[in-house]
Order: C-alpha cells, then sequence, then structure tokens
C-alpha cells in the first residue's frame, strides 16, 4: 500500500507523536509498503520520504508547548496529496490546528485513519467544546479510529463517537537494549536518569530536583542526567546534576538508558501513556514513576515503584528504598524488558496495518494484492483482558 502519515507537531522536535511515526513508518517499510511521514517543520533534514512544511507556531496547551502547523499554506499541502495519491492517509491528533484539516480535506480519495494520543485529567469546558466542535466537522471523514491507551480513548470519547482500537505506542527493542554486561561497583554513586523536555512544567522535573537535594541532604551518594529540552529557561546549577539538553540520536541516548540505575519519570499528570518508560523498560531499567493512569498503561509494579504527583519526598523516600537494593532493582529491569518485547513495532505495525485495511475495505478500495482484515485482538484488548 501507499500509505502517508501525518503528524500534527513539529518535524524539527523531538517528541513521542513523531517517534512514533517514523517507528511505525520503519516497520512498515519493512513488510513492503510504501509510506511517508509528513507534517509541519520549522526547518532541517529530516531524510527520504518525509515532507515538511513551513508555518509552525507554537501554541502552548495541556501543560506544555505545542509546535502546530498553525499557517502552514493549505495549497502546498493540497499539491503534495494530489501528486502522490496515497491509498491511506494516517492522521496523528486529527483535531489539532491546522495541517491535519489541510490534509484531511486534500486527500479525499484515500482512506482515512486517525491516532489520538492526548489526556488531559482537568480539561476545561471551554477546551471541551472546541473539541466537540471540530470534532464534528471531520470525524464522519474517517473510516477506522485509534487511541494509544484506554486513557486516551477516555479523552477522544468527548469528541469521537465511534468505536476506538487500542493500539498502544511501541518501542524497538533491538535499538533499545539491555547493556551487555553489568559491573556491580557500590562504592559509586548511584545514577538517576530523567528524560523529557523539561521546558514543559507537567514533566516535573522541579520535582525531581526537590528530591534529589533531600537525597544529598540524608548522605546518599547521587547523581542526575537529565535529557530534554529546558526552552528559555536556564539549567540550574545543582552539584550532581548534569544537563545534556535534547538527544535526538537514538545511538546516542541508548547508552544513557543503560548507564542509569533508576529511570525516573515524576510527571504531574496530562499523559495517557510513556514512550520513554518504554525505553527504560527495553534497556532494563527499574523505573520510579508518578501514580498516573497513563504510566500504569505501561509499566507494572513488578517493574514499577509508583509514586504521588507532587510529591516531592515520597519521590525521595522511595529512590533511597531502591538505592538500598540492588536485587529489587535487578529484578524489576527484567521484568521490565520482558514487559517490554509486547510493545515491540514488529508486532503493533501489522495491527495497525489491519485498521489500514479495513478503513479501505470500508470504502470499497482495496488495492490489488491486499486482503481484507481477519479480526484479531489487539495489545490493547490483551491487556484490557489482563486488568
Amino acid at each position: 500500500m501507499r500509505i502517508c502519515i501525518v503528524v500534527a507537531y513539529d518535524l524539527a522536535e523531538e517528541g513521542g507523536v513523531k517517534r512514533h511515526a517514523v517507528r511505525l513508518a520503519e516497520s512498515l517499510r519493512r513488510g513492503g509498503d510504501e509510506v511517508w511521514i509528513a507534517g509541519p517543520s520549522s526547518g532541517g533534514d529530516h531524510g527520504p520520504f518525509v515532507k515538511g512544511f513551513g508555518g509552525v507556531v507554537n501554541l502552548p496547551g495541556n501543560g506544555s508547548d505545542n509546535r502546530f502547523g498553525i499557517l502552514t499554506p493549505p495549497w502546498q499541502v493540497w499539491r503534495f496529496f494530489h501528486e502522490h495519491k496515497f491509498d491511506v492517509v494516517h492522521l496523528h491528533e486529527p483535531y489539532a490546528p491546522s495541517l491535519p484539516y489541510y490534509a484531511l480535506w486534500s486527500s479525499l480519495t484515500s482512506a482515512h485513519v486517525c491516532t489520538f494520543h492526548s489526556f488531559n485529567e482537568h480539561e476545561g469546558p471551554v477546551s471541551r467544546a472546541a473539541r466537540r466542535f471540530f470534532g464534528s466537522l471531520v470525524s464522519s471523514r474517517y473510516e477506522r479510529g485509534i487511541a494509544v491507551s484506554e486513557p486516551a480513548e477516555r479523552f477522544a470519547r468527548h469528541a469521537w463517537t465511534r468505536p476506538l482500537a487500542i493500539i498502544p505506542n511501541g518501542v524497538c527493542t533491538t535499538t533499545f537494549s539491555p547493556p551487555r554486561a553489568t559491573v556491580e561497583d557500590e562504592q559509586r554513586p548511584l545514577r538517576l536518569l530523567f528524560v523529557g523536555h523539561w521546558r514543559d512544567e507537567r514533566k516535573g522535573l522541579g520535582y525531581l530536583l526537590d528530591a534529589f537535594a533531600q537525597l544529598q541532604r540524608g548522605g546518599l551518594a547521587v547523581e542526575l542526567d537529565v535529557i530534554g529540552d529546558g526552552g528559555a529557561r536556564r539549567a540550574p546549577l545543582v552539584e550532581g546534576v548534569r544537563f545534556h539538553g535534547a538527544i535526538s540520536a537514538e545511538a546516542s541516548l541508548v547508552p544513557r538508558y543503560q548507564a542509569c540505575d533508576l529511570f525516573v519519570a515524576p510527571t504531574t499528570g496530562q499523559e495517557s501513556f510513556g514512550i520513554v518508560l518504554l525505553e527504560a523498560m527495553a534497556t532494563a531499567r527499574p523505573i520510579v514513576c508518578s501514580d498516573i493512569d497513563g504510566y500504569r498503561q505501561v509499566v507494572r509494579e513488578d517493574g514499577a515503584r509508583f509514586v504521588r504527583p507532587l510529591d516531592a519526598t515520597a519521590l525521595a523516600d522511595t529512590i533511597a528504598a531502591l538505592a538500598a537494593d540492588p536485587v529489587a532493582r535487578r529484578r524489576m529491569g527484567m521484568a521490565n524488558r520482558r514487559r517490554a518485547e509486547e510493545f515491540d513495532w514488529d508486532r503493533l505495525a501489522p495491527q495497525v496495518r489491519a485498521e489500514y485495511v479495513a478503513a479501505l475495505a470500508a470504502r470499497g478500495t482495496l488495492p490489488v494484492g491486499v486482503s481484507a482484515p481477519v479480526a484479531s485482538p489487539t495489545v490493547g484488548d490483551r491487556l484490557r483482558v489482563a486488568k
């Protein structure tokens, strides 16, 4: 099939939705499909089979910066889709402004699938009404819908009234893999790792830094590596804390996971999933994370310690307990690696592709050689049954 995956966020910036699209495209290509990625871009060379459009504007919301293609010229989008004539157009965050709408209306001969990623525990009435309005304009144009988790499904339900398959985010378990050997050295400091754009308050780095200070005052030898964009904020000077900025190359990111003793995700909320958790799990790292719905979709209690959001003292106490128990950390890491293998992209991509085939079948436009789908449970279905 000829497929275009449309990302609503700036392709020039690292983010979970972009990484989802890139890995999904790679897996589909290995299966023989032709796959493009399209989205707004503030600059840079994104490689072959990627189309970037200008007009990126930052629209803060849901506790983070959101760089959308608000000023993308619609005629450029129309020209691209009319040149390529895709069988399927898969739009991520279909209600985001404005590029997804241009892509939808510029590809009326294609089958359409959408994926919902967002979640917000405290959405206001104005935002909810806006989503319902924009959803009413375009939802009927989509043959199939997907949510990456149960929280994302619940959030989408305010604007989407038809069935949604739950197919989670994935991880490449061959790239994100455990270190070949682990040398135990109880004399060195405990190494913590945080990955996320800490310019966003909801990522919770401030609470981790507070916990870090408490651990130092308590006499624990500890270090913290912070990976992510701080935006206009200046990195605080804290002894034992290293800020590395955003790292987009996975070859450079994987060793950071492999070198840490604990991966910490102190997010305050508004997360439907947690791709960074999957990456840490795939590298067999134990996890300390906030006790929020989106994170419980990913990691289980045999691989993580859950902490109340916004509670730096509880965070420090949990880290200190695991610092004193290397056996528990190793056991948690092994459990996380086993769990991460369920989310490997080569397992998930066929489920997404089945949604594409179902969308084409609904339109009666299955390409030659493509069979109608056979219903099978998704990972999301199996997770729901397991719960």
